[in-house]
């Protein structure tokens, strides 16, 4: 049976649905995440604009009990449902920031944002935004922090869900070169292959967890 490690915690549905009778698994988080007290995210948000960026479902759970009547421009098409949800109006939507980053300067939105973010955001956003002059009010929603621990253990697949938790998990591990590496998205297999270069890595052509385990399974299956 094929041993399987999440380095996030995955829901017992997903894992039935995808991976029953299939693999042996062990999720053990590498990130720690902390939400910023609503009142606190109220309290900085600039009203002068109705525009707010969002690239995480961390964010969403933040502001849920917020009344923020405005635009919002998202990063992930699950971090969109859950806002959506929660009764937002969501304008625009790409897998990536550097998708979506082009589209906000060559719209015609307001050149003032909110941008709510984690404590460990990538610069990519913000940089081209102020590179055309457009004013960008950072809010941290939420704070990230490693979980460094020390595998007994040595697993057929590893999977990582974004470049900080990777990190977390190489500072005591490494990978055997058997191994398969399966990630959600670009910029975590970036930061895997700076690491691994020669690897076998699976990226999710969309960045969903859904598509991670499908990956996955087709794996285990092909290796039948």
């Amino acid at each position: 049976m094929t041993k399987i490690l999440f380095t996030k915690a995955i829901h017992q549905d997903l894992l039935d649905v995808f991976l029953t009778d299939k693999a042996e698994v062990v999720c053990k988080p590498t990130l720690s995440i902390e939400l910023t007290e609503a009142n606190i995210i109220f309290n900085q948000i600039d009203f002068t604009t109705n525009q707010y960026i969002v690239t995480s479902q961390n964010t969403v759970n933040a502001i849920q009990t917020l009344d923020l009547d405005g635009h919002f421009f998202v990063v992930g098409k699950k971090t969109a449902e859950k806002l959506e949800a929660q009764n937002r109006n969501v304008i625009l939507v790409e897998d990536y920031a550097k998708d979506l980053a082009p589209k906000l300067v060559s719209g015609k939105y307001k050149t003032n944002w909110n941008f709510l973010c984690g404590s460990t955001r990538r610069d990519l956003l913000v940089d081209e935004l102020e590179k055309q002059q457009q004013a960008v009010n950072q809010i941290i929603t939420y704070q990230s922090s490693q979980i460094v621990y020390q595998l007994d253990e040595i697993f057929d697949v590893y999977v990582f869900f974004s470049p900080l938790s990777f990190k977390a998990f190489h500072q005591k591990n490494k990978i055997p070169t058997s191994s398969r590496i399966f990630t959600i998205g670009n910029t975590t297999t970036a930061a895997v292959q700076e690491v691994y270069p020669n690897y076998p890595i699976t990226t999710a052509e969309t960045p969903l967890v859904e598509v991670v385990l499908q990956n996955i399974k087709e794996y285990i299956n092909d290796k039948k």
